[in-house]
Formats: C-alpha cells, sequence, structure tokens
C-alpha cells in the first residue's frame, strides 16, 4: 500500500515561492485579494508554488490552501451535456444539483479538460482540482490510473457506478443490473420462452458487465438458452433469430433498433417476437405499448453520492475512511411494460 502523501507547510510554499512565511499566509488568507496590499505577481507565485507542491489530498493541508470552502466539484469522463448524452447524465445533473442546493454548496463542473477519443483526462494540467472539496465523477468508463490515484492520495471523491479498473477501494454508488436483468429473464422463462438474443454494445465497462454476466449466468443456468449478437452485427438480427422468441437488448436506444431491424423484416414486436431492455424504460415505447425494462433511481444515485462524499470530506483523519460504507448499489425497479408477453405457441 502507497503511503500517504506528506503535509505540506506554508514554510516549503514560501521556499518555492521565493517569498516569507507570512506573505505566504496573508495571501492564503485574503483569497479575493482585496484585503492586502500584494503585488498580483506575488500572489500568482504563491499560488503557482501552491499548485506545484500539493495535489491538496489529506484535509490538513486542503485547510492550509484554504479550500474548506463547499464547493463540489463534478467531473464528467464523457461530455455530458450535448443532446446525445442528456438522457443519461440529465437524471444524474439533477439530482446532484437539488442535493447540493440542500447541502448549502456550490458546483465546480470541471471542463477545462478537453474530451480527446471520446474522453476527458482527469489529470490534466486544467483540471483545478484543488478548487474543490471533494469531487462526483461521472462516466460510463473511467481510467483506473486515476481512480487508484485518487484513493492512493485520499482525496475526497465519490464515482457514479460501481468501479472495477482499479482494485484500490473505491468510494462509489451505483446501480444493481444483476438482479433485475435476472428478473426479465425469470420472467420471460415463467411466459413460456425458451430461446433468447442478447444484443449488446460489445464494449466494456462495470455496468455492461453486470448485464452480460447475469445473463451469461442464466444461460448457463439453462433459465434462457441465449445467443449473443454486437451492435456492430445487428443487420444481420433478423437472420439471427432462428428459433428465439425474445430478444433483450443492452439498453433502450438499442432496444429501438433492435425493433426497427425486425421490422424492416417483417417481424412485429410483440406480435412476433418479445423485446426487452436491461435499461431504463422511461420515454421508450413501440407504438402505444410501454418497452418492457427498468426503471433506475438515478437522482437517488446522485443524491446518496452527493451525500457519501460529504461525510468522506468532513472525516478529517483517514482512518475514519474505512468505517463508512463507500460502496453502495442501489436497486432498479423491473418495469414489465407490454413487449415481453406470452410465447406464442409454434
Amino acid at each position: 500500500m502507497a503511503s500517504k502523501p506528506r503535509k505540506v507547510t506554508q514554510r516549503e510554499i514560501a521556499e518555492i515561492a521565493g517569498v516569507s512565511q507570512s506573505t505566504v499566509s496573508m495571501v492564503l488568507n485574503d483569497r479575493d485579494g482585496a484585503s492586502v496590499r500584494i503585488p498580483e505577481a506575488t500572489r500568482a507565485r504563491v499560488r503557482q508554488a501552491i499548485e506545484q507542491s500539493t495535489y491538496v489530498a489529506d484535509p490538513a493541508a486542503r485547510r492550509l490552501a484554504g479550500l474548506d470552502n463547499q464547493i463540489i466539484g463534478v467531473f464528467t469522463y464523457e461530455a455530458a451535456l450535448s443532446p446525445e448524452s442528456m438522457d443519461f447524465y440529465g437524471p444524474l445533473l439533477n439530482g446532484i444539483e437539488r442535493a447540493a442546493e440542500r447541502a448549502g454548496c456550490d458546483l465546480l463542473f470541471f471542463t477545462s479538460s478537453p474530451v480527446e477519443d471520446g474522453s476527458r483526462r482527469l489529470f490534466h494540467k486544467n483540471t483545478r482540482l484543488r478548487l474543490a472539496d471533494g469531487c462526483i465523477l461521472l462516466g460510463q468508463r473511467m481510467d483506473g490510473d486515476d481512480l487508484a490515484r485518487l484513493v492512493d492520495e485520499q482525496f475526497p471523491f465519490v464515482a457514479v457506478g460501481r468501479r472495477d479498473e482499479t482494485d484500490a477501494k473505491v468510494p462509489y454508488v451505483g446501480l444493481d443490473y444483476v438482479t433485475p436483468t435476472t428478473a426479465l429473464i425469470e420472467r420471460a422463462a415463467h411466459l413460456g420462452h425458451e430461446r433468447a438474443v442478447y444484443v449488446h454494445h460489445d464494449l466494456t465497462s462495470p455496468a455492461a458487465d453486470d448485464r452480460m454476466n447475469a445473463v451469461r449466468a442464466a444461460d448457463a443456468a439453462r433459465l434462457l438458452a441465449f445467443d449473443y449478437v454486437r451492435e456492430a452485427d445487428l443487420a444481420s438480427l433478423p437472420g439471427a433469430i432462428g428459433a428465439a422468441s425474445v430478444v433483450f437488448a443492452e439498453d433502450s436506444f438499442l432496444a429501438e433498433d433492435v425493433i426497427h431491424a425486425l421490422s424492416k423484416a417483417g417481424i412485429s414486436v410483440p406480435g412476433d417476437l418479445s423485446v426487452a431492455s436491461l435499461a431504463e424504460v422511461r420515454g421508450h415505447r413501440v407504438g402505444d405499448r410501454a418497452l418492457t425494462g427498468f426503471h433506475v433511481p438515478r437522482e437517488q444515485v446522485a443524491v446518496e453520492a452527493l451525500a457519501l462524499l460529504q461525510q468522506l470530506v468532513s472525516s478529517s483523519a483517514e482512518e475514519d475512511w474505512p468505517q463508512l460504507d463507500t460502496q453502495r448499489l442501489l436497486s432498479a425497479e423491473v418495469e414489465f411494460g407490454a413487449t415481453l408477453v406470452e410465447r406464442h405457441p409454434e
């Protein structure tokens, strides 16, 4: 286990900046620069020295840098505010905003790190994490090295979603996708279905892995016999149906693509084939029928993530952290909808 970063003193900051310790103290205690006449160039050197010498992780060092200021950071690995992303991120951001308002905290949305190859870098030179008391991390896929470094340096943070990108114990609040996936498969078996197809994105993330593992476990237990089709091969789905009477899709947008591909081949849903989504189905319908899938409490996930982060921020001693329940999974509610129906006799 890596050692905890050493506390940084005002004397060390003064030496790096080439100023007196009293100057450092005045800069830190005069945050807006309005009360003490210190040249801006000197202030800039002190701020740069703090930036260079501290990734301010432990609470004592954070107080030295003046960071107990009720600011919570929000970092998203992917662009969160695009129309394509809002279906996923909108409820999370709404939940964080409302919880922060109730807690009397301000939110600082870290956007200075550019999105490159579909992802932001948490430790990009432009990402000023030290301005916040702690940070909420959002992203379908996160960098394991980032998470390990945050844990190692005892920086208060909470990831949204179960994380397995690193062996470090990452604080997170996520969703249990295994239980509702298994419940939907069991429902299909109860309705007489014997063979199924699972259409998936063929991408690796904790949530995607949880769904796939639940499907494979049901396959191995012979609840249903599954065939597997990647999103990239969706055009071949009608020919891959065979004896299957139900299709499960990894998410609701993919379920809509599945239904479209089947419709083009003259296969109606649910008249000829049942379809279910292993994700949130609010707002997704097949004609006048509600799509079968989950109701996901994303706002509640965000509320609990911020509450956990506040606990981490307020726990000044590192030894207090193991006493907290820092890895939490909330349950998604199964929505049986109207697109998973009894298997039609052959």
